[in-house]
């Protein structure tokens, strides 16, 4: 199975905030929305997952995720 879509989660506090905490992976954009909204936190915004898209074998950030 191919995962099209990743999330990338950080840590929110001690000496490793703001660092990569770990990658999650999906193969639906629509999955990868659902877990994203369980993780946003409107208080923590520069700390939240970011989203990203594999095109052409290249991963690019997305946008605009807490409007999905």
């Amino acid at each position: 199975m191919e995962h099209k879509y990743k999330l990338r989660i950080y840590y929110k506090s001690g000496s490793q905030k703001g660092n990569l905490k770990r990658e999650e992976f999906f193969s639906t954009k629509e999955s990868m929305q659902q877990r994203y909204r369980e993780l946003f936190k409107p208080r923590e915004y520069s700390l939240n997952p970011t989203a990203w898209e594999k095109v052409n074998e290249e991963w690019l950030r997305m946008f605009n995720m807490s409007a999905a």
